[in-house]
C-alpha cells in the first residue's frame, strides 16, 4: 500500500515537472520567435499593447457627454458637493424629482460606488469632459493589467496571459464601456471583481496572510455596490474551488498525498460563505429601500421571455466572436426570432464547450474559464426578465464576461499542438485586426446623433433607435428631421400612445398646434387605463385647449388629470387658469391654494432628502 502511494505521489511530481519544463519551452520558443527578444518581456508587451489600445481609445477626450451623461452626470445635482455622499446610499442612479412629468424607468439600479466615483470626478474636474473620458480610460488601462495578472494566475503560463490581456484590452466590444462615460460602471465592477479573485487565490495558494481574503472580501463588497452583476462572484470562488488542484504539504491537505478526503473537499467551500454574506447584505438593503424592484419586464410573459435566453446567447457571442457590426442597439428580431441558422448557432456553442471541457481535462484554468464564461454570462442573459426587448442586449454588459473568453481564446492560439510560428502569426493577426477595428468603432460615440445613426444602419426598424435620434436631431435644433423621425415612430408603433404623444409635444413647442392636437388625440384614444401618463396627455391637451380659448375643455380634461394624479405639480394652477377664464373666480382660488400646498409639500419633502 505504502509502495503503491509513493508510486503516485511520485508520477504527480514528474507530471506536473513535465508540464512545466514544457510550458517554459514553449514559452522560451515564442520569445525566440519575436523580435527584440532581448528586451520584451511579458510585462513590458502588456504595457505596449496597453499603450497602443490607448492611442485607439484617445480620440475619444474630445466627445460630449452623450445619452444618460447628461441626466447621470450634468443634471445631477447630488454629486455636485461631498456633502450629499449619504444621498447616494439611500437613493438609485435614476432619481428624478419632478412630478409633473411621470418617469418610468426600467428597473432600480443601486450603485453606491459607482456614484462616489462619478462625485470624485465632479470635485475633481468639474464638467471639464476630457478629464471625464481620460479617467475612463485609465479605468480600462488598470482592467487590462489585472486581466493580466489573473491570467498568470489560473493559467499559469506567462505569454499565453500577455494575449488574453491583449484581446481584452484591444477588443473593440469594450468600445461602449470605455467611450460612454456612464458605462464606467461595469469597468469599476470588473476592476474590484478582479481585485478580489486575485486577492482570494494569493490568499488559498500561496497560505499568505489573512490580511489577502479579507482585502478580497472587501474588493467583493465594492463590486457589488458597483454594478449588480457582482452577484456572481461568489459563484467563481465556487467555481475554483471545486475545480482546485490542492498540493501536497499545504493547510488543506497535510498529508503528503494529493488526494482530499470528502470532508476536506467539502471545508473549502466554506471560504466563500462571507462573499454570499456581500451579495445578501445588498440586497437586503436595496430592498429595504426599494422593495422587491425587477423591472417592467419584457411588455409581455416573463416566462416566456425565458425561452428567448438562448438567442441572447448567441448575439453576445456573435459580437464578441465576430465584432463588426457593433451598435448601441440591436434589432429586437436578433433575439426574439428562432431561425435554423440561430438554432444551429446555439447547439454549435454547446458542442463547442464540450469539446473545449474534454480537451482541456489536464489544464484545470482552462477548465475554470468555461466554468467562469457560463457563470458570467447569466445576468446580461436573464436581463430578459427585467428589461424591454430593445435593452435585452448592449455591448457594456460584455465587459467582466469577457476576461474568461479571453483566456480561453489566448489558451487555443498558444495550444502546444500548433506550431509556434503559426501561434505567434495567427495572434498578432487577431490583436491587429482587432486593435483597428477598436479605432473604427470609438467615434460612433461623438455625440448623440451618431450613435443613433450608426444603430439605425444595425437595426433600421427598431422603434427605441428611432426614437432616440428624434430626440438628439430636436435637441440639435434639426426640428424637421426631428419630425420626421417621431413621425416614422407612430408608423412603426400604431398601438403605441407614447409615440403619438411624443410627436404631438414636439409639434405643440414650435407652434403647430392644430397637428398637435390631432396626435394628442390619437394618443388619448390609445391611453384608457387612469394612467400618471394619461393625467401628463391631458394636461397637454389643456394647455393648447387654454391657447385657443377653449375654457370649458380644459377644465373637463383638467379635472380628470387631477383626480387621476392629484398631487401632481402644475395641474391645479392650469386649472385655475381655466376656471377664471370662465369666470368661476372661487373655484379658481380653490384650485390654487391646493397648488400652494402641493408645492409646499414638495419642497420640504426635497430638503429633507438633502438632510
Amino acid at each position: 500500500m505504502q509502495v503503491c502511494l509513493g508510486l503516485n505521489v511520485l508520477t504527480h511530481k514528474i507530471r506536473v515537472a513535465a508540464k512545466n519544463t514544457h510550458s517554459l519551452w514553449r514559452n522560451s520558443t515564442i520569445l525566440d520567435v519575436m523580435p527584440f527578444k532581448s528586451r520584451m518581456t511579458p510585462d513590458r508587451a502588456v504595457l505596449a499593447g496597453a499603450f497602443l489600445a490607448a492611442l485607439a481609445y484617445i480620440q475619444d477626450i474630445r466627445y460630449d457627454f452623450i445619452l444618460d451623461d447628461v441626466l447621470l452626470i450634468l443634471a445631477n445635482g447630488t454629486i455636485a458637493s461631498w456633502r450629499n455622499w449619504k444621498t447616494i446610499f439611500v437613493t438609485d442612479i435614476f432619481t428624478v424629482k419632478n412630478p409633473a412629468i411621470p418617469v418610468k424607468l426600467a428597473a432600480i439600479h443601486y450603485r453606491p460606488v459607482y456614484r462616489l466615483w462619478q462625485m470624485l470626478n465632479q470635485q475633481l474636474f468639474g464638467s471639464v469632459l476630457p478629464w471625464w473620458h481620460l479617467t475612463s480610460l485609465l479605468l480600462h488601462m488598470g482592467a487590462t493589467l489585472l486581466v493580466y495578472q489573473l491570467g498568470v494566475k489560473v493559467l499559469k503560463e506567462r505569454w499565453t496571459a500577455v494575449l488574453a490581456a491583449l484581446l481584452f484590452v484591444f477588443h473593440p466590444i469594450h468600445a461602449e464601456s470605455v467611450a460612454y462615460v456612464t458605462a464606467s460602471s461595469d469597468l469599476l465592477v470588473a476592476i474590484f471583481a478582479m481585485i478580489s479573485l486575485l486577492a482570494y487565490l494569493r490568499f488559498r495558494e500561496e497560505s499568505a496572510s489573512p490580511i489577502y481574503f479579507i482585502a478580497s472580501v472587501l474588493a467583493a463588497a465594492l463590486a457589488m455596490w458597483s454594478k449588480e452583476t457582482a452577484v456572481m462572484l461568489p459563484w467563481l470562488l465556487v467555481a475554483y474551488e471545486a475545480l482546485r488542484e490542492v498540493p501536497s504539504g499545504t493547510r488543506e491537505s497535510p498529508r503528503e498525498s494529493p488526494r482530499e478526503s470528502p470532508r476536506e473537499r467539502r471545508m473549502r467551500f466554506v471560504w466563500t460563505l462571507p462573499f454570499f454574506a456581500v451579495v445578501g447584505a445588498y440586497l437586503a438593503v436595496r430592498t429595504l429601500l426599494f422593495g422587491p424592484n425587477a423591472g417592467p419586464g419584457p411588455g409581455g410573459s416573463r416566462l416566456a421571455a425565458l425561452l428567448d435566453t438562448p438567442l441572447v446567447f448567441v448575439v453576445y457571442l456573435y459580437n464578441l466572436f465576430w465584432p463588426f457590426r457593433l451598435s448601441f442597439f440591436y434589432p429586437t428580431e436578433w433575439s426574439t426570432q428562432w431561425t435554423l441558422l440561430k438554432g444551429a448557432a446555439a447547439v454549435l456553442a454547446l458542442l463547442a464547450a464540450i469539446i473545449l471541457w474534454n480537451r482541456y481535462r489536464d489544464r484545470r484554468g482552462v477548465r475554470l474559464q468555461l466554468l467562469w464564461s457560463a457563470i458570467l454570462f447569466a445576468p446580461p442573459v436573464l436581463g430578459v426578465y427585467v428589461f424591454l426587448h430593445d435593452d435585452w442586449v448592449h455591448d457594456r454588459h460584455m465587459y467582466l464576461v469577457s476576461v474568461p473568453i479571453c483566456f480561453i481564446v489566448a489558451a487555443l492560439l498558444t495550444d502546444p499542438k500548433f506550431p509556434v510560428k503559426a501561434s505567434v502569426m495567427v495572434s498578432s493577426l487577431v490583436l491587429a485586426i482587432l486593435l483597428i477595428d477598436t479605432a473604427v468603432q470609438v467615434p460612433r460615440f461623438a455625440d448623440n446623433i451618431t450613435i443613433y445613426e450608426s444603430a439605425l444602419k444595425v437595426a433600421p426598424r427598431s422603434v427605441l433607435v428611432h426614437k432616440y435620434y428624434a430626440e438628439a436631431l430636436w435637441a440639435y435644433g434639426r426640428h424637421e428631421e426631428g419630425l420626421r423621425e417621431f413621425k416614422i415612430n407612430t408608423e412603426l408603433s400604431p398601438t403605441l400612445w407614447t409615440t403619438y404623444e411624443r410627436y404631438g409635444a414636439a409639434l405643440a413647442e414650435i407652434g403647430r398646434n392644430d397637428e398637435a392636437m390631432a396626435e394628442f388625440t390619437k394618443a388619448l384614444q390609445r391611453s384608457s387605463l387612469p394612467t400618471p401618463f394619461r393625467a401628463y396627455l391631458l394636461y397637454e391637451m389643456a394647455q393648447i385647449e387654454l391657447k385657443r380659448s377653449e375654457f370649458p375643455k380644459a377644465a373637463d380634461h383638467l379635472r380628470e388629470a387631477i383626480q387621476i394624479s392629484p398631487q401632481a405639480l402644475n395641474y391645479h394652477s392650469l386649472l385655475a387658469q381655466a376656471l377664471s377664464r370662465e369666470g368661476n373666480a372661487n373655484e379658481a382660488a380653490k384650485a390654487m391654494q391646493v397648488e400652494a400646498d402641493i408645492r409646499q409639500q414638495f419642497l420640504r419633502d426635497e430638503q429633507a432628502s438633502r438632510n
